[in-house]
């Protein structure tokens, strides 16, 4: 696979994982893990190990903040892949916060990492319009873990309504970040 199909392809796997990604978010926000089916709780846990494809596909496109996003597709991914694969291999009774935790800290890797990419975009512009996409992206999830840190994880109805809009929000900017990214995706030559 060359680059330029590499890059699409991230493009629309970034805009896959933000669409499986919602569904079982809210629904995750409203019911609880209990009252989901498994495989809502799978696309849950699962869909975003899709960002670290998203992440390499930003590096391998825009030369900007190849480090941190190098770091966060392996240090993150890394941690969803174990943090998810512990929560459904453990028996039920040994399912612990830990494990949440685990792919928890993956997934704040991941969007800190989309966030910095962001803001080295805003600040270098290397685009003509759009550089404040992946800073959009990115900033919700650290931003949410913490406003809970700070306000505390109340069930208030004021805080489910603000945390499904913002993951509304969220959604939005990865599939535009995907979609920017597919389809700025450069055309390579064939050659003969």
């Amino acid at each position: 696979m060359n680059n330029s199909n590499f890059i699409r392809l991230s493009g629309w796997l970034f805009i896959v994982e933000a669409i499986a990604f919602l569904r079982p978010a809210i629904l995750q926000l409203d019911y609880g893990s209990r009252t989901i089916s498994p495989l809502m709780t799978k696309t849950f846990f699962w869909a975003p190990v899709l960002l670290v494809a998203g992440l390499l596909g930003l590096r391998a496109r825009y030369k900007i903040g190849g480090g941190v996003l190098l770091f966060g597709a392996i240090v993150g991914g890394l941690l969803l892949i174990v943090g998810a694969l512990m929560q459904f291999l453990a028996p039920d009774y040994s399912v612990s916060v830990t494990y949440f935790g685990v792919w928890m800290g993956g997934l704040l890797i991941l969007h800190s990492c989309i966030f910095i990419f962001g803001i080295l975009m805003f600040i270098k512009k290397p685009l003509p319009r759009w550089n404040w996409i992946p800073l959009f992206a990115g900033m919700w999830v650290p931003l949410l873990l913490l406003l809970s840190g700070i306000l505390g994880n109340g069930d208030s109805p004021s805080q489910r309504i603000f945390v499904i809009a913002v993951s509304v929000m969220m959604t939005v900017a990865q599939i535009m970040l995907g979609y920017m990214l597919q389809a700025d995706a450069p055309h390579e030559m064939a050659v003969a």
